[in-house]
């Protein structure tokens, strides 16, 4: 079996095995193969570096990155895909294959002494799960290559002040240094989605400025943002300690959410971790 195949239409693939994507796995095959290597280039793979991928398919991304010399397991839940992928690609020294539900992800699991490289086109319904996983995993992961509809790549980037600053962004970027890099559009795809898509890389931080699942800073995130009309003196009231911590920070209680920045946000959970009122 060849290590690494070159390009194919996934529509050959597919058809060569008598299979067509599939509504209930959210399939939206890439067919344009620059879009293939301009991902795969933004990945640069060094020689025998370990990959993980989600939601490989038939296998388009997965042959790019072997043939730069990564090794990389794929992690597909679709008995179908899977069943292509080994008929297509092996298993091999360099390739193997996870039967397993991506929302599951365990990073620390899969790299308990180091750091891996992760790459995935990430249906909708899954996105938040993956992303929750990378943020918890973060001190596993070595950089993070994603491709998702384009709303959440905005928001992944998205600067306070903005409509599109939340939550998603904040968790994700007190870990991880975000840029996205590629639109893609719906013609770049087999059936072609109604939205467009964008891929982003997350790199993570040197020094992570907050621990994203610390219970206190969870709590002043979800709280600030869970009701965004709002001013933070009446969003954050049921948060013990958050309105007298931006009091003692300098921090006006009458502004938003979506105003403050990281490094607010972070301030704000520290001091309130420290309130003396908080058990």
């Amino acid at each position: 079996m060849i290590d690494a195949p070159p390009w194919e239409d996934p529509r050959k693939v597919l058809a060569r095995h008598g299979e067509r994507p599939s509504r209930r796995y959210s399939q939206n095959f890439l067919v344009a193969e620059s879009v293939v290597e301009r991902i795969a280039a933004v990945v640069a793979p060094s020689e025998g570096e370990r990959i993980i991928e989600i939601g490989p398919g038939v296998g388009t991304l997965t042959t790019a990155l072997l043939r730069r010399g990564a090794r990389v397991e794929a992690i597909e839940k679709d008995p179908r895909m899977r069943a292509i992928l080994e008929a297509e690609l092996g298993p091999t020294e360099r390739f193997s294959l996870v039967g397993e539900d991506a929302m599951a992800l365990d990073l620390a699991a899969m790299a308990p002494e180091g750091r891996v490289a992760v790459v995935g086109n990430l249906p909708y319904a899954i996105t938040g799960a993956i992303f929750r996983q990378l943020v918890s995993g973060h001190a596993h992961v070595d950089r993070a290559v994603l491709m998702t509809q384009r709303e959440v790549a905005t928001r992944l980037v998205a600067e306070p002040g903005t409509k599109a600053y939340g939550p998603l962004g904040v968790f994700v970027g007190v870990v991880f240094e975000v840029t996205k890099v590629l639109d893609v559009s719906p013609g770049s795809f087999h059936p072609a989605p109604k939205v467009r898509s964008a891929v982003s890389l997350l790199t993570p931080r040197t020094q992570p400025l907050a621990d994203p699942d610390e219970a206190v800073f969870t709590e002043v995130v979800r709280g600030a943002f869970g009701q965004r009309r709002k001013t933070l003196r009446n969003s954050l009231r049921k948060v013990e300690g958050a309105v007298a911590a931006m009091e003692e920070l300098g921090i006006d209680s009458g502004r938003r959410a979506e105003t403050l920045s990281l490094e607010e946000l972070v301030a704000i959970a520290d001091a309130t971790r420290s309130a003396p009122e908080r058990p």
